[in-house]
């Protein structure tokens, strides 16, 4: 887990589109792979080019002026616009990329690394770091939109949840706050038992925050009042996911909860997948994918209750898989991006990268 003494490399993540998967790597290599056979689009710094970078590299916010070398320890999921696919990095920068070119167009630059993913909303990128600080950036042009960044108690590792009027996100000083998206200013805080080490989910006036108390807070969006509260037994870092009356999580001791969105109860007993599961699931068809540090990726029947393990990757997967259609593409610590089609009997393996050497 990164620390305030960490150093690289990062996690391997991944975001998708049906043509592109956009991943960066734990070298510090930023990649555009083709969705369908996964061959390289483009890489950033061009393999060959550029030197090594460390934590505490600030880069110019010009990209004239920017060093062409790799990034620094990647653990936020990439965030895609139409034409931009913005990635955050310990070496605290968000960066911004042409997605057809790999260019890179602007970076903007925090005070300290940046674990969190970003959560984009009408234009502005929203996102926090460990300097405690909570900042709205112009997505056209890298310039940041408050007057000022919101500061909060301790590192924010989490993305924010956004809505038409507020943001809000967690922090590691116990709180979820709710910020006037237009100026940054507070508009409410919430106190919980414990840090909030990930992203927060807005669903129908509901916010939900898991906690290192071991819990799943449910939190009325209007005024930071609880609803609910569900202990869950281990720390709750991944980002819960809603559909209809449920919301689905995961704990660090491997399991995976789905909660009514009414009260908290559990729709099914817990189910227990081999190694922690840092990243939340991710929808698809009736189903959640999740991968867990044992390298497996499952696939939850989320009306049974029940999961089938879909493959095992070599390495640890940690961030959140991309879903496309019947497509689910992982991250693995080793570097590999995976790309997997739930609908094929047997191995359903459809490329890795990197290919293996033959």
């Amino acid at each position: 887990m990164p620390s305030g003494a960490m150093s690289n490399p990062g996690w391997t993540v991944v975001a998708a589109t049906e043509e592109a998967v956009y991943s960066a790597l734990p070298t510090g290599q930023v990649v555009a792979l083709d969705a369908a056979q996964g061959a390289l689009s483009w890489s950033y710094p061009v393999p060959g080019e550029g030197g090594g970078g460390g934590i505490g590299a600030i880069f110019s916010r010009q990209p004239q002026e920017a060093a062409d070398r790799p990034l620094d320890g990647v653990y936020g999921v990439p965030a895609l616009t139409e034409n931009l696919v913005l990635i955050p990095s310990y070496d605290h920068q968000l960066y911004a990329f042409d997605r057809v070119t790999g260019e890179l167009v602007w970076s903007f630059s925090a005070e300290e690394g940046i674990v969190g993913g970003v959560t984009v909303h009408e234009g502005v990128a929203y996102f926090g770091a460990s300097d405690y600080r909570i900042y709205a950036v112009d997505v056209a042009t890298g310039e940041p939109v408050w007057d000022a960044p919101f500061e909060t108690g301790n590192w924010v590792w989490g993305a924010p949840a956004v809505d038409d009027a507020w943001v809000y996100v967690g922090s590691m000083d116990h709180s979820v706050y709710a910020l006037d998206r237009q100026t940054g200013a507070l508009v409410w805080q919430k106190e919980l038992g414990g840090s909030i080490p990930g992203a927060v989910t807005l669903a129908d006036g509901v916010l939900y925050a898991g906690s290192v108390d071991n819990a799943l807070y449910a939190l009325d969006a209007d005024d930071g009042s609880e609803v609910w509260k569900a202990s869950l037994g281990d720390w709750v870092w991944g980002k819960p996911v809603v559909e209809g009356d449920y919301v689905y999580v995961t704990s660090l001791d491997g399991k995976v909860h789905g909660l009514s969105v009414t009260d908290g109860s559990p729709r099914w007993a817990a189910i227990a997948l081999e190694g922690a599961v840092r990243a939340g699931p991710v929808l698809q068809d009736g189903h959640l994918i999740v991968g867990a540090e044992s390298g497996k990726v499952y696939r939850v029947d989320v009306q049974a209750g029940t999961a089938q393990e879909l493959a095992t990757t070599q390495g640890a997967v940690l961030s959140k898989p991309a879903v496309v259609g019947d497509m689910v593409y992982v991250g693995t610590t080793l570097g590999n991006v995976v790309a997997l089609n739930t609908e094929l009997g047997g191995d359903p393996t459809v490329w890795i990268y990197p290919p293996a050497e033959r």
